[in-house]
């Protein structure tokens, strides 16, 4: 797996992956990675998100902290991006 160090959002953003901690990394390489060799939307949305929801109880600011994170930004273009190969967008 090679290291990413920067990611360019689909809305421009840029994220600094190399920034996050290297659990957050790693699972990013890994979905990155998934999102290239499978043709599965489904196992590349729960392999991306199971992660970020096991274990833990979500209040409304907690779920906002979530989304605005950097880590979740990353998954979910890679997430988008996978949909639009898929499907054809």
């Amino acid at each position: 797996m090679r290291k990413m160090e920067e990611y360019k959002l689909l809305s421009g953003e840029m994220i600094y992956v190399s920034r996050l901690p290297e659990e957050a990394q790693r699972h990013i390489s890994r979905i990155e990675n998934l999102v290239q060799e499978s043709d599965d939307y489904f196992e590349v949305y729960h392999q991306a998100f199971a992660p970020l929801k096991e274990g833990k109880s979500f209040t409304a600011a907690r779920l906002v902290e979530l989304h605005q994170s950097p880590y979740y930004k990353v998954i979910l273009d890679l997430v988008q991006r996978h949909w639009q190969k898929t499907v054809g967008l």
